[in-house]
């Protein structure tokens, strides 16, 4: 994987299993997240390996109560 690639946050919102890409934008306020712009362009960009490197959220198993 190039470390360097450049991804839309609507691919990161899809690789991170999200409807929308507001979402990847909390991440980026939050600081979990850093955005590049290239030139020409006012889109904002995040690195792959940064969104692939994000911590997976563990599914808790519930037990339905009686």
């Amino acid at each position: 994987m190039n470390e360097n690639k450049l991804i839309t946050l609507t691919d990161a919102s899809y690789i991170l299993g999200y409807k929308s890409y507001r979402s990847v934008i909390n991440l980026t306020n939050e600081g979990f997240l850093k955005t590049y712009t290239l030139p020409n362009t006012r889109r904002k960009r995040v690195r792959l390996s940064d969104v692939m490197s994000l911590p997976n959220p563990e599914k808790i198993n519930q037990k339905k109560s009686d």
